[in-house]
């Protein structure tokens, strides 16, 4: 059983992550502030065509009039490590990919952006359902199973301060709602089994950036990070998430990245804690509709 409170692992765990963040927001912001460097200088006689960024990915180049709606599905071939509890008792989960997909009752990621000149909306409904993960039951179990039911819904208005034929950059303030479920059972040999339940929902507010560029003829990057939480809802939570596109014609676009979520909660009222980073590649296709 791993304590709650004063849970110095959780303190490793979390600093290990968070070692990575820095270098990732100072790489990121060189990326934007090259992209504007780019923007200014290029010609103010351009055509006027961009690229959509999608909230996962590039779209395909479109002339810039009326609304665009983008729809973005994605495969997320993600892990996830962390530390989930209750009612003063935690378990440590350090799940890979195969091992979430082995338990998976269901999982839905559904990335929608609309967008009319500079100003647009990020909006993205995820679905997960797991049964069954191990987790570290502590010394005084034989075992752990762990069951969660995570639902995030994400509502990002921006700006575009840049809008270039090759280039862009987007500045986001929103929300992020979390509705988590858990259900921890601990097992001990001889003895009846420890069942603990919980349910919580918050909300962070949650403010980002993102960039995209042309490499090529039909190829694009994009970066996209955020932070929130601020202690409003939960401590902090971050994201960051890099991909490629390849326009295959039309309005069609492959995507291929990797993104990382994390996210620090605790509520002192019943030592729910949900202190967890969910990580991994992501394949998907975005369709200008």
């Amino acid at each position: 059983m791993e304590p709650v409170t004063g849970a110095r692992s959780i303190t490793r765990r979390c600093a290990s992550r968070l070692r990575l963040f820095p270098l990732a927001m100072a790489a990121l912001g060189l990326l934007a502030a090259a992209t504007q460097v780019v923007a200014q200088e290029a010609c103010e006689g351009a055509r006027r065509f961009e690229w959509s960024c999608a909230s996962n990915g590039p779209a395909v180049v479109r002339q810039a009039e009326g609304w665009q709606v983008f729809l973005s599905p994605y495969l997320w071939a993600s892990g996830l490590e962390g530390v989930v509890g209750s009612r003063g008792r935690s378990t440590r989960v350090d799940l890979g990919f195969r091992d979430i997909v082995e338990d998976l009752d269901g999982a839905l990621m559904l990335p929608i952006e609309i967008r009319k000149a500079r100003w647009g909306l990020l909006s993205e409904l995820i679905l997960i359902r797991l049964s069954s993960q191990s987790g570290t039951p502590g010394p005084l179990f034989s075992g752990v199973e762990l069951g969660t039911d995570e639902t995030l819904i994400q509502l990002l208005p921006f700006y575009r301060v840049v809008s270039q034929e090759t280039v862009a950059l987007d500045l986001l303030a929103g929300g992020r709602l979390w509705h988590i479920g858990a259900e921890l059972i601990f097992r001990s040999d001889g003895l009846p089994d420890v069942v603990i339940d919980a349910t919580e929902r918050w909300i962070d507010p949650v403010i980002g950036v993102r960039t995209s560029a042309d490499i090529g003829k039909s190829w694009r990057v994009q970066g996209y990070a955020d932070i929130g939480g601020f202690g409003i809802g939960s401590d902090f939570t971050w994201q960051l998430l890099g991909t490629v596109g390849y326009h295959i014609g039309g309005g069609t676009v492959l995507r291929f990245g990797y993104r990382q979520l994390d996210v620090d909660f605790d509520d002192r009222d019943n030592g729910f804690i949900f202190d967890t980073g969910t990580g991994g590649w992501i394949l998907g296709v975005t369709i200008w509709l």
